[in-house]
């Protein structure tokens, strides 16, 4: 007789732990996790996943080896049974970039201890060696791609429309369901768009955050996070300007513009129903928590 499981077991392992993961056409807005309920024919919790992560990286920013190891460590460590998560890129809506969701999987939770005599005993036991792979699956999967997008990071994309980007995601994180959420955005927080910018001669300038607040209200750009805990890694990251001073040749950040940088940010967050709870400039202080 057929195990189950095995045709889950024989896709982890030969697609999931090999080097590389693939992109097919369907990923992003779907389960790409399969499920070992489905697998074992066993009847799903109604609440398969409690906790999101939702990761969002800027591809107009190029990290050093160790703030993308950050990275990776960061989501490795949220990425545990009862999780959703949700990789995505973005950029400007323009140059042949945009906001773009590519994988999203759920990484089950288990059948409760109290519950398992209710299980047929041949299913619990390959429910369990499949709640194994899984994990390793979803790992690998959510780890690859994020390394894949990191790598393909370049400063040398023109524009970056943070907010927007931001807004748009927000709306999907408020619609879960997850009783907690987390939202880990990778960028140096350098909106660089057509209703503002950060910069000014090649550099980071000192913003005014009221000022810049209420340009995103004029504009709309205000989300509803739905009170999700937000991480940001990277901010104020910039490669050195070819001219101008020593300092902005050096890529230097004085502290005074990025406060003013991070007060903007916590700002934001908080009109868009979000708490800010670490602003990385650029590594994070503090890890991911929920």
């Amino acid at each position: 007789m057929r195990r189950p499981f095995k045709a889950l077991r024989s896709f982890a392992v030969g697609t999931c732990l090999a080097a590389t993961v693939a992109l097919p056409a369907h990923a992003g807005l779907i389960n790409d996790v399969p499920s070992c309920y489905a697998a074992n024919k066993i009847a799903a919790p109604q609440i398969p996943y409690d906790q999101l992560i939702y990761v969002l990286i800027d591809q107009t920013v190029l990290l050093d080896a160790t703030l993308q190891k950050s990275v990776l460590d960061n989501v490795q460590a949220m990425l545990k049974p009862g999780t959703k998560f949700v990789i995505a890129e973005f950029s400007a809506f323009s140059q042949g970039h945009y906001l773009n969701v590519l994988h999203t999987g759920v990484i089950e939770r288990p059948i409760p201890a109290s519950d398992e005599g209710n299980v047929v005993m041949s299913r619990l036991k390959d429910f369990h060696t499949c709640m194994q792979q899984q994990l390793v699956y979803g790992q690998r999967l959510a780890l690859g791609t994020t390394s894949q997008v990191l790598k393909s990071g370049t400063s040398s994309l023109d524009q970056s429309d943070i907010m927007m980007a931001l807004k748009s995601v927000s709306t999907a994180v408020a619609h879960e369901r997850a009783a907690h959420k987390l939202v880990f955005v990778v960028t140096d927080g350098l909106e660089n768009s057509s209703m503002t910018s950060f910069y000014a001669r090649n550099a980071m300038r000192r913003i005014n955050p009221a000022v810049e607040l209420q340009k995103a209200q004029d504009n709309s750009m205000f989300g509803n996070f739905g009170s999700a805990r937000v991480f940001i890694l990277g901010a104020g990251v910039m490669p050195p300007s070819p001219n101008g001073s020593t300092t902005e040749r050096n890529g230097y950040r004085d502290p005074k513009t990025l406060t003013d940088l991070k007060q903007f940010w916590d700002g934001y967050f908080s009109h868009s129903n979000a708490q800010l709870v670490e602003f990385g400039a650029p590594a994070l202080i503090e890890p991911l928590a929920w």
